[in-house]
């Protein structure tokens, strides 16, 4: 009997370490990351940004050329139809600038069709060029986020979001991935 209570007693005690150790096994590593923070100073991104801030300001400054023009034109136009209701004026010339106003007209409807036009291009083409670089960025972070959760023997990375999730600074890696990523860059 006493035999037997032994025997039982190293049977509860193997199943327990199995126990400990199928546990110990499902425990995994799990870090986080501020992606907010990582994109903000991850130098390929300020670099792209200031770039796309110049190619704004570029469009804002051949829209706004092109808004000038319109409104020197607009003037002219105005300026004319007041010749063509001047009544002091002689009929030939009252009539040259109801002419040259119809013409300045046709002309500010096409240059007001071109501006729309320019502003819709612009407008996607800066869209376009928005969007592949947050993709490529993204990709970054991501590839770089990886890297050091490899070295860190990570299972799962989390993004940090403020005010929705705790997360234990020491588990933190945000500035470990900007590093990764600006040392790519030198």
């Amino acid at each position: 009997m006493k035999n037997k209570g032994k025997k039982i007693a190293a049977v509860i005690t193997v199943c327990l370490l199995l126990c400990i150790t199928d546990i110990s096994a499902a425990v995994q590593k799990i870090l986080s990351v501020d992606v907010r923070k990582v994109f903000e100073n991850y130098e390929s991104a300020k670099t792209a940004q200031a770039a796309f801030s110049e190619a704004v300001a570029a469009a804002d400054k051949e829209l706004q050329e092109m808004n000038n023009a319109m409104l020197k034109l607009q003037e002219e136009i105005y300026t004319l139809s007041e010749r063509v209701e001047n009544t002091a004026l002689l009929d030939s010339v009252r009539e040259k600038s109801k002419r040259e106003s119809e013409e300045k007209m046709e002309a500010f409807r096409v240059q007001e069709r071109e501006f729309r036009q320019l502003h819709q291009n612009l407008n996607k083409k800066l869209a376009e060029r928005r969007d592949k670089e947050l993709l490529e960025q993204g990709k970054a972070i991501e590839d770089a986020t990886a890297v050091v959760a490899k070295a860190k023997k990570a299972d799962i990375v989390l993004n940090k979001v403020p005010g929705t999730l705790y997360v234990d600074d020491a588990l933190d890696i945000t500035q470990l991935v900007i590093d990764e990523l600006n040392s790519k860059r030198k």
